[in-house]
């Protein structure tokens, strides 16, 4: 009984790998957020508008756009980020979606604390 316990709680936990990739995307999502806020006063919701990429590379400098409409209907869930395609990593997530320019993807359970904790929306929730 305890092992297999034991077992089921090693599988939720996050590798380092995994909790460095969440941690370093919710960074992205947060200037992301700031920059929305900024855009949104200047546009309507059809504007395109850019984005840095989310993925877990914090060298990463590539730029997304899309317009207000999507941004927001990513933004929904926690567990969704907006990555370059190519910039998925798919030990850690998994694409769902992708647009002209970007790939929507979703955490993976063991992250799942992780960026729930960081959602810069948490407290609007």
């Amino acid at each position: 009984m305890f092992r297999s316990a034991r077992a089921r709680y090693d599988a939720l936990m996050p590798s380092r790998r995994t909790e460095q990739i969440a941690r370093n995307e919710s960074a992205f999502r947060a200037l992301n957020e700031s920059l929305e806020a900024s855009v949104q006063r200047r546009r309507s919701e059809r504007d395109l508008a850019g984005f840095v990429c989310e993925c877990g590379d914090p060298d990463c400098e590539a730029m997304v756009r899309l317009d207000l409409a999507t941004y927001e209907s990513i933004r929904v869930d926690s567990q969704l980020f907006l990555v370059v395609p190519g910039h998925e990593a798919p030990d850690v997530e998994s694409a769902l979606d992708d647009g002209d320019g970007y790939v929507v993807v979703r955490k993976h359970e063991d992250a799942a604390e992780i960026v729930d904790e960081t959602n810069p929306r948490r407290e609007r929730e």
